[in-house]
Parts: structure tokens; C-alpha cells; sequence
């Protein structure tokens, strides 16, 4: 598992308007009809999503469906209400339609029928990746400053960040992520805005999630095909300047799917024939096609190919949980289940201020062992618990799993707590809308 960067990222996006030559001034205002204003409010987070309301940017990619394109912790990977708002519209309510599970994208939907005509469509590089030193804009609401926009340069395409990310010298703040990252030359959006090196004594680090990448996403959804990416069930190795590469470290691919072994270097896609330079590019030439995988690879100093599937990721918006007495239980992220022999299938995404389960320690990340002396494999049979524990009126014995403090001289902590069963809630899509919270059983 990769460590923190040194310096803290944020999540966000640009700064106030600035623009010089005619170019730069034509991308800006036409980015003005096609770029929006996101709201949501979300009440119940899954891990790594926050609780509360916050804004952001997108663009519209389909303006005939109602498409629109932002960063998936802007539409939230939780469930979430959403508005949507061009320069001269009030706000209209948008759902979650797709989530990435690897990079920071999502689409999200309003209902064509809301506006009295619909919004043009920018142009999308779809193809290539603006070179170093391209004078590119990022548009957006920096800190609340409505379809304002900075310039810069893209500087580098970097993958220190886990996925391939557009470098760029832009500035880019609170309110800015979702929104585009044009070229100043073809008026293009080359990238989705994203984030940033948070320090004060960094300058000129913001990153972008690349268009082509982006664009596989889209087309795949207009084309009413899958596009998810591969489960996280390969990790590849970093060198010295931590960028990755493309050397196996550990496959936890299931037997009879595909034979990839530690030491292996995958090398490209063999059909159609793709170079692999980073997992963001096995992970785009696989979208649609995870059913017939072909990998050329080197094992052992010798070039082979190898042949077969790749299981899917799991669909973020079809993520169950179990909310108990202030705690969201769920299933533990891909990064953190699996990474050891024997690892919980369940843990807290999130603790509710003030709660019964913030009273008990309860703790964001905690991996669930057991309850009652049983461990539990499935959400099932942890909603099936904790309703009989409400019905008896006992409370749930939970046995934790916790990375120990630098204090302690051990990596993992156990935790013994005791939990009442007072809320015992299904947080689920709901069958037909696909966007709300339920509490139904979640079997």
C-alpha cells in the first residue's frame, strides 16, 4: 500500500479570472455556456467522502441526455442530493448515473426538459495529451467566485498520485474541481480539474484527470456498454522517484481468470495492440473488454502472451451499508481488504458526531473481526445481528482491526467495543431511481 504524500492534497479546484489574448479570451467565454455549478449535500458518507454540503464545477458532455461531467468527489461516492446550475439557470436537481472507482470522475444527469433550450458542448481531446509547456485555463467557482477562470502550463503527466494525473501550473482552489482544463490554443478541454498540492510553500502544483481517459467513459456509456474498470486485484510496483511501474508486486486475481504472477512486467494490450506505460493505461484499454483479456508480458526475460478475464469493479453506486447506532458499516475498500491473509470483509466508513458509536471509540478505517464471538462475512449477516441484538435489547460485542499509533510497537491494534443496537438502518439504492437512501433489508 503506498504511502502519503508528504505534502497534503486537496481535493478542489481554480482561482480568479485572468486572461490575456484573444484565444485565451474566447476558450473562457465559451466555457461559460457549458460549464456548471454543482451542489451536494450528502448525510451518510462512505469512506474517503465527507459529510455536509460543498460545490464544485462540471461541463456538459451530452447536453441531449442531460450529461454531466465532474469529479466523482464532487458528485460524491455516498449518496448524495445534487443540483446543477448554469450561468443564467437556477439550480436543477441531477443524480449520480455513473462513479468511477479508479479515477476521480463521474457523470451525473439532469433532466434535459428543465432547460428552454438545450446548452452547447465543448470540444473534448480525446486523443491526445497537450504537451509539456501547453498554455492551458482552468475554469470553475474558485472559493465561490462563479465561471471564473486562471491560466498556467501543463508541466507533466504524473502517476506519483496512484492514477495518471495532468500536472499543471495553473491555479487551481476550493470550488474549481469538476470543471474543465481547456487548451488556449484549440479551445479543447484536455482534462477534468482535480486537485492540488495543499502547502504553503508549494506554488504551481495542480492536477488534472486526463480527457482520453475521460472519454473512454463516455463513450462506452452512450454506447450502452460497462464501463468499469478492473477490479483493484493487481498491485504494481514504484521506483526510487515513486512513479509507477508496470512490474507485478502481487496478484490477487482469482484462479481461472488470468495467470499473472509476481515479477511478470506487463509489456502492452495485445488486442488491439496498446502500449502500457502505467495501470490508468491497462486500466483504459480494458474498460469494455474485461471478458477477453490478451496481455503481452515479460516472465522470466521472455516476451509471452497470456489470455483471459478480469473481474469488474464493483459498481460504486450500488454500494450497500448498514448503519448502526451512528456507524456505517460497509465493505472494506479494495486498498485495504485483501492486503493481508484472513482480511475483514467489513468495516466503519464513518462515525456520526455525537453518536452512541463516537461515544464507544469507534473509529473511521476499523476492519469488523467479529461480533458476538462470530465473525461476520457479509452485510447480511451483519444486519441480521444487529436487528436480533435491537429485538433483545443487548448490545453488539465487536472486535475490531486497527492500524496501531507510531506509539505503539506493533503495526495492527485489537479493539473491544461494545455497541447498542438503538438504529439499525439500510443505507441502499433504491430499486428503480438508483440514487436514494433506503431501509429496507438488504437481502
Amino acid at each position: 500500500m503506498r504511502l502519503a504524500l508528504p505534502l497534503s492534497l486537496a481535493l478542489l479546484a481554480a482561482a480568479p479570472a485572468f486572461a490575456a489574448g484573444s484565444a485565451g479570451e474566447d476558450a473562457f467565454q465559451d466555457a461559460r455556456t457549458w460549464t456548471v455549478q454543482i451542489r451536494t449535500s450528502v448525510d451518510r458518507p462512505f469512506i474517503n467522502d465527507s459529510q455536509g454540503s460543498f460545490q464544485g464545477a462540471g461541463l456538459v458532455v451530452d447536453a441531449a441526455r442531460g450529461w454531466v461531467l465532474t469529479n466523482a468527489h464532487v458528485a460524491s461516492r455516498s449518496y448524495s442530493d445534487i443540483t446543477v446550475a448554469f450561468q443564467d439557470t437556477k439550480p436543477i436537481p441531477a443524480e449520480r448515473l455513473y462513479v468511477d472507482p479508479h479515477l476521480d470522475l463521474a457523470i451525473i444527469a439532469y433532466d434535459p426538459a428543465s432547460l428552454a433550450k438545450p446548452p452547447r458542448e465543448p470540444k473534448l481531446e480525446c486523443e491526445h495529451l497537450p504537451a509539456v509547456g501547453h498554455p492551458v485555463g482552468a475554469f470553475g467557482h474558485p472559493w465561490g467566485f462563479r465561471f471564473t477562470g486562471t491560466r498556467g502550463i501543463t508541466s507533466a503527466v504524473t502517476s506519483r498520485l496512484g492514477p495518471n494525473m495532468l500536472q499543471t501550473d495553473a491555479p487551481i482552489n476550493a470550488g474549481n474541481s469538476g470543471g474543465p482544463l481547456i487548451s488556449l490554443e484549440s479551445g479543447r478541454v484536455v482534462g477534468v480539474n482535480a486537485a492540488k498540492i495543499s502547502n504553503e510553500s508549494v506554488e504551481g502544483l495542480s492536477f488534472a484527470v486526463p480527457m482520453p481517459y475521460a472519454c473512454t467513459v463516455i463513450d462506452l456509456l452512450e454506447r450502452e456498454l460497462d464501463p468499469s474498470p478492473p477490479a483493484r486485484l493487481v498491485d504494481f510496483a514504484v521506483d526510487m522517484n515513486e512513479e509507477q511501474t508496470m512490474i507485478v508486486a502481487r496478484s490477487r486475481l482469482p484462479a481461472g481468470t488470468l495467470d499473472l504472477r509476481v515479477g511478470d512486467e506487463l509489456l502492452a494490450v495485445a488486442r488491439p495492440r496498446r502500449a502500457l506505460h502505467s495501470e490508468s493505461d491497462l486500466i483504459d484499454a480494458l474498460r469494455g473488454r474485461l471478458d477477453a483479456v490478451v496481455l503481452t508480458i515479460r516472465r522470466g526475460g521472455v516476451e509471452q502472451t497470456i489470455e483471459g478475464r478480469w473481474p469488474a469493479a464493483s459498481p460504486i453506486i450500488e454500494r450497500r451499508g448498514l448503519w448502526i447506532s451512528g456507524a456505517l458499516f460497509a465493505e472494506a475498500e479494495p486498498l485495504s481488504a485483501g492486503q493481508l491473509t484472513g482480511t475483514p470483509a467489513l468495516m466503519v466508513h464513518h462515525v456520526e458526531p455525537g453518536s452512541s458509536a463516537e461515544a464507544e471509540g469507534l473509529h473511521p478505517f476499523d476492519m469488523l473481526l467479529a461480533i458476538n464471538g462470530r465473525s461476520v462475512g457479509s452485510l447480511a449477516e451483519l444486519e441480521s445481528t444487529a436487528r436480533s441484538a435491537a429485538v433483545d435489547e443487548t448490545p453488539l460485542d465487536l472486535m475490531l482491526l486497527r492500524l496501531a499509533s507510531s506509539s505503539r510497537d506493533e503495526l495492527f491494534g485489537y479493539q473491544h467495543r461494545s455497541l447498542a443496537a438503538d438504529e439499525v438502518e439500510v443505507v441502499a439504492p433504491e430499486p428503480e431511481s438508483g440514487a436514494s437512501t433506503t431501509t429496507g433489508s438488504l437481502r
